[in-house]
């Protein structure tokens, strides 16, 4: 099957590396602005990982364009920390991403999400190989299948827990702990709901969009500060960031000299929206995706088990399916051709 992934993560590079090859795959092979002849990819970008699914007549030409481009836009030396998987390993790769297996947050939800959005984006701008279509459309079926079965997400640790923990920590009270925002994600419309369920009220959601930042105030009743007056961020005591932005949206410059009280800003973005800079500053506590991602350990023998169920089930599947798919390739093959006499 010509099927093939080129990726890296969490778990082999540091956020500094991902955050520069995030950047370089969204400018050469976003949907949106890359046409590439003979190739054709599905980026999947998050604050994990950032890989780039393939389909072509000749995989290891495509692999090693994909890497020539690469080398192209990255000075650091990236290629050791990088992993790629072909046929039915690259299926079953996808179908562990998608369940969540993989991620640094074991059994998370977001990242289901961002994979059929990743090939819907596709959709819009390309005319994809068949190959493609039925990698993402069954890793997607295999996943909300092993997540229903198996009750996938009781019993791990959550990041909103941790973030929440890691709040108590630092502020003294959280009832009077002004909280804001940036950026209306997936990941932060969850942690904002999580933190309104544990009675913390003193909200604000600062959005680009305004209409979606309205619609998720109503839901929430929380305040809004439009996107115009970013530049006060400075003026709430716990910020949480989690916008696309692919450039900083705080700078230290930013700082104001008489910064008032002490700050947590929590960085939830892959490239990062806050320059690492301004945790120099005395005041700021400045936490990035993977000190967050840190405090989460599977520890309890139930997870584990589960875990072990997921990658078993993941692994025939991944076989059923690549088999049927190669049987159906061989049947359309041998068919032979009916002429009807007029």
């Amino acid at each position: 099957m010509r099927l093939g992934m080129i990726g890296i993560n969490h778990k082999l590079a540091d956020l500094k590396l991902r955050e520069q090859l995030a950047k370089a795959c969204q400018r050469r092979f976003g949907a949106s602005c890359s046409v590439h002849r003979d190739h054709h990819f599905i980026l999947l970008s998050t604050c994990n990982r950032t890989e780039v699914y393939f389909s072509s007549k000749d995989l290891s030409v495509t692999h090693t364009y994909l890497l020539s481009i690469l080398r192209n836009e990255v000075e650091e030396e990236f290629d050791h920390k990088l992993y790629s998987f072909f046929g039915t390993d690259c299926f079953s790769h996808l179908a562990r991403v998608t369940v969540g297996l993989d991620s640094a947050v074991i059994a998370e939800t977001e990242i289901q999400g961002q994979v059929k959005s990743a090939y819907e984006v596709a959709l819009e701008y390309h005319h994809l190989p068949k190959e493609l279509h039925f990698l993402f459309q069954k890793s997607i079926h295999v996943a909300k299948k092993i997540r229903s079965e198996l009750n996938l997400g009781r019993g791990m640790p959550k990041l909103e827990q941790a973030i929440l923990e890691t709040g108590k920590h630092f502020f003294s009270s959280l009832e009077n702990t002004r909280i804001l925002f940036v950026g209306a994600s997936e990941i932060n419309e969850k942690i904002l709901s999580f933190l309104k369920a544990k009675n913390l009220s003193d909200i604000t959601l600062c959005n680009r969009s305004h209409e979606n930042a309205e619609s998720i105030s109503e839901i929430e009743s929380i305040k809004l500060l439009d996107w115009a007056y970013l530049s006060k961020w400075h003026e709430y005591d716990w910020i949480i960031f989690g916008t696309k932005s692919p450039e900083y949206l705080v700078r230290l410059s930013d700082l104001p000299n008489d910064l008032i009280g002490s700050k947590l800003i929590m960085d939830l973005c892959v490239p990062r929206n806050v320059e690492p800079k301004i945790g120099q500053n005395s005041n700021v506590t400045l936490l990035n995706i993977d000190q967050l991602n840190q405090m989460l350990v599977v520890r309890n023998q139930y997870a584990n088990q589960i875990l072990e169920e997921a990658e078993a089930m993941i692994y025939n599947s991944a076989y059923q399916h690549i088999n049927s798919y190669l049987e159906k390739e061989q049947r359309n093959k041998i068919t032979p051709l009916v002429v009807v006499a007029g």
